[in-house]
């Protein structure tokens, strides 16, 4: 973990953040654009539109330790822009079939082409390891179907629910959530390919058979038209990661909050320091929900500059690509750190249904108070119910009487049944099967 004030804090040890870092870094960057550029001499050989003999010393000189990395990054920087280096050094190592690299492209292409392998390498793994953290929570759900707690409305007790239906909630919108990023990726993992101003003019007449046979040598999508100044793709891959993000933030927040000493109810897994003070010894810190929460709340922020990348100028933007990329690639990473957290954080979340069941009992049968209501409602009206019912909620409060007590003291006829649990919980258990169902079929 990095020590620097930049640092991200955990996010920085996970997995996913250390892989996104690595495919969005320099050699992860050089590495798709070599992948465009051998593509795209593969495909125009096999089309006739560049000599066969050409293909293989361009395949070979595409490699990336052909490559003179420090005269790259100089040029780079004299250029403003990686490619015209990039392909300079690669012509020259081809030799003179290296002036058939890079043919009939822009560098706009070679760098949207690399960028959509990236978001698909990215998204890939990513997904792959939401697919553990849906496991858990189902798994989870399942569990505590029938484990009592409290349900709790502006952060004050409501009615009884089971932690089984609180983990389904947070699962059933980290679905919808996997769902619109794999929707988003899909859109986005399309090839660009279209020269200058992306009218493939420069390939007499075959430029649309290249970059159909483009996409497919690189797996990707093929768009209906060149995409050089529409960036919505980027925004949605952007939007979908801010929302992934936000909805892990939301698992976070309910167990940071729930780990709160007075409440007791779960405990993040134990490890060696983990959370702990530096002055108070008893302390452990909810380290890894505040982690997965900054993330979410970091990015958050990116979703805007990837909005603004959309007001391109004609047909080519200025001032938008550099900007529009880091914010692809923060928002990836941190998402991508906050996924590995959460799956960490669910391995070993520590689950104590005694104190669940124990502040259910907190408030004296209050909890049971919308329940008597609604019995009361036929004789007198829900709203004259209601009323009663809050009179005597607030005597309950200032006395040691329970509700059912209270109730009776009040000459008020309640079945007791009113205030047994499963009469509140009844319906989760359908909801529950529904969400987990949905889960494990990858719905």
């Amino acid at each position: 973990m990095s020590l620097a004030s930049t640092a991200p804090g955990l996010l920085a040890d996970k997995a996913g953040y250390r892989r996104t870092g690595d495919i969005f870094g320099e050699e992860g960057t050089i590495d798709a654009y070599l992948a465009f550029e051998r593509s795209l001499a593969e495909v125009q050989g096999a089309l006739g539109v560049i000599p066969r003999e050409a293909v293989a010393p361009i395949l070979k000189a595409c490699q990336r330790d052909n490559l003179e990395r420090e005269a790259l990054r100089r040029d780079a920087a004299q250029v403003g822009y990686p490619v015209v280096a990039l392909v300079e050094q690669l012509a020259s190592r081809a030799g003179p079939p290296g002036q058939w690299v890079h043919y009939g492209a822009t560098t706009q292409d070679v760098m949207d082409t690399a960028l959509a392998l990236q978001i698909r390498q990215v998204a890939d793994a990513t997904l792959d390891e939401l697919a553990s953290v849906e496991t858990l929570l189902a798994e989870l759900a399942i569990r505590h179907r029938h484990t009592l707690m409290i349900g709790r409305s502006k952060l004050q007790h409501a009615v009884p629910i089971t932690f089984g239906y609180k983990v389904a909630v947070w699962l059933d919108q980290l679905i919808r959530r996997r769902k619109v990023l794999a929707r988003a990726v899909q859109e986005a993992a399309v090839v660009q390919f279209g020269g200058a101003t992306g009218t493939l003019a420069s390939l007499n007449g075959q430029g649309v058979a290249v970059r159909a046979a483009l996409a497919r040598q690189l797996g990707l999508g093929e768009p209906d038209i060149s995409w050089h100044v529409t960036r919505d793709r980027v925004v949605d891959v952007i939007y979908a990661e801010a929302s992934l993000a936000a909805a892990l933030g939301k698992i976070a927040t309910d167990i940071a909050l729930m780990m709160s000493t007075e409440v007791g109810e779960l405990r993040e897994p134990a490890a060696e320091g983990r959370g702990s003070s530096s002055t108070m010894p008893q302390k452990r810190n909810p380290v890894l929900c505040e982690a997965i929460i900054e993330a979410a709340r970091d990015v958050r922020g990116t979703t805007a500059r990837a909005l603004d990348a959309m007001l391109q100028d004609h047909e080519r933007g200025i001032g938008h690509g550099y900007g529009e990329r880091r914010a692809l690639a923060a928002a990836m990473m941190e998402t991508a750190g906050a996924v590995s957290l959460t799956l960490e954080l669910l391995q070993g979340l520590e689950v104590n249904a005694a104190a669940m069941v124990r502040n259910v009992k907190l408030s004296r049968g209050l909890v049971y108070a919308e329940a008597a209501m609604l019995e009361l409602a036929d004789e007198l009206g829900r709203v004259e119910a209601h009323h009663l019912i809050r009179k005597i909620c607030q005597d309950v409060e200032q006395s040691e009487l329970t509700l059912p007590q209270a109730l009776a003291e009040a000459g008020l006829n309640v079945p007791e049944s009113t205030f047994h649990t499963e009469t509140q919980v009844g319906a989760l258990s359908t909801m529950i099967d529904r969400v987990v169902m949905k889960a494990r079929s990858r719905g």
